[in-house]
């Protein structure tokens, strides 16, 4: 007990969302907790995810069903996740994971998937971390959702350009031959993630390499979903 309230004091568990210190085993301060909430399904768009007023339909075409980003990349959303990803925070891919399955039972209800699909992660980055960051969050998504996690099935060859740091247009060139599968994949319905979606480039890049190999319909989910400033597309 004492050396729990020693590990405490020197190491205080703080809110993913805003650093403030909390209870051991909470993730979040009451309220981050009450701020984190997730985007307005209601107003989704049933293709690319977004919501309706910045609906990018009109822009490209998308291979996969459906898209849906759980969260706005900004606010507490966004500093949560980091802190999970960059902070090497693992426990809260829980809490991803649970968040992630509330967002697909209300926006894809009466869907059944065959099997969850994950981006696969740079191998720098896992090194770089100790951790993959979309394995941890989608193996707990499993289990929750009750579907067979089909891992390392998409793999990547070494991306030329950061996708954060490229435009629109060079993000759809970046990804263009970029992931592959070499095995069949013969199911009628699967559930791609990804952590973050900007453009939808690397999900339709993955999506369509999963249907090559036999994947009849795939539906997308990410953590954060990036959308663009206020007037504009």
């Amino acid at each position: 007990m004492i050396k729990n309230d020693l590990l405490f004091c020197l190491y205080p568990n703080k809110c993913a969302g805003c650093d403030e210190i909390i209870e051991e085993g909470k993730e979040l301060c009451e309220y981050c907790r009450l701020k984190i909430n997730n985007v307005n399904y209601k107003d989704l768009c049933k293709k690319c995810g977004f919501q309706k007023e910045y609906c990018r339909c009109s822009f490209r075409e998308y291979r996969y069903r459906c898209a849906l980003g759980v969260f706005r990349n900004s606010g507490a959303p966004r500093k949560a996740y980091y802190s999970y990803k960059i902070g090497k925070r693992e426990k809260l891919a829980s809490f991803f994971a649970r968040r992630a399955a509330t967002a697909i039972k209300a926006v894809f209800p009466g869907v059944e998937f065959d099997a969850l699909v994950c981006v696969p992660t740079a191998r720098r980055s896992k090194l770089k971390r100790g951790f993959d960051h979309n394995a941890e969050i989608v193996s707990r998504l499993s289990e929750i959702l009750g579907v067979k996690f089909l891992r390392g099935v998409l793999k990547a060859k070494h991306l030329r350009r950061l996708q954060h740091k490229s435009s629109f247009s060079k993000r759809l060139e970046n990804v263009r031959g970029k992931y592959y599968t070499d095995k069949r994949i013969n199911l009628n319905r699967v559930l791609l993630f990804d952590d973050i979606y900007t453009t939808g480039a690397t999900l339709d890049e993955c999506a369509k390499e999963l249907m090559f190999a036999g994947v009849k319909e795939v539906y997308c989910v990410a953590i954060l979903a990036t959308y663009p400033d206020k007037g504009g597309k």
